[in-house]
């Protein structure tokens, strides 16, 4: 019998909690652009700083080995959309932590700090990286002494980003929250490092 009540109390307390989360995301992530909030729209630009940067570096490879011109300014453009989408990630991981931490179990709120932390401790780099490869590209279209030099400074930079992107990306897909994922976390999910 008294098993009974505490059942019947936990399935009446259990949608008001959901509905208090929901309220605080609601709360802290209003729509940006599209019916899109910024925790959503986080996780639709956050591949840009891999996949487009990675792309670039391809591409330069090519380019440097074959000397072309053309392939070095398409590469430069893409190492740029890159380090800008990189940025423009940040600033909507920023937008998302309140949000997102209300909806996150205690291991995912400690991956999310780890992941924050991260992005905090670089997003500098992301900055000098993106004035580099816009200077470069700037310097290669009119056709300046030392485009060489400044095409792999940007090359540089552009790998320098694409590890620090993934180490950042290590901690971010490690938040585990039912609302993104469809799904309960594992049981056998990682713990977050503890490192206060």
């Amino acid at each position: 019998m008294k098993l009974q009540h505490i059942a019947l109390g936990i399935a009446a307390t259990l949608p008001t909690a959901a509905r208090a989360s929901q309220e605080t995301y609601e709360k802290h992530a209003p729509k940006l652009v599209f019916g899109l909030d910024a925790p959503h729209l986080h996780l639709l630009t956050n591949h840009i700083p891999i996949f487009v940067t990675f792309s670039g570096l391809i591409v330069m490879s090519v380019a440097l080995r074959k000397r072309d011109h053309l392939a070095r300014q398409i590469a430069l453009v893409l190492v740029s959309i890159g380090n800008a989408g990189a940025l423009l990630t940040y600033w909507l991981g920023q937008q998302s932590y309140k949000a997102v931490r209300g909806l996150a179990d205690e291991s995912g709120q400690d991956w999310l700090d780890l992941h924050m932390e991260r992005a905090e401790r670089v997003v500098w780099l992301y900055w000098l990286a993106l004035v580099v490869s816009v200077a470069a590209l700037v310097w290669c279209w009119r056709g300046r002494r030392f485009t060489a030099l400044a095409t792999w400074a940007a090359t540089a930079f552009a790998a320098i980003s694409l590890g620090l992107a993934g180490w950042i990306a290590d901690a971010g897909g490690k938040i585990r929250h039912s609302e993104f994922r469809g799904m309960e976390p594992t049981p056998e999910a990682e713990e977050a490092p503890h490192s206060h």
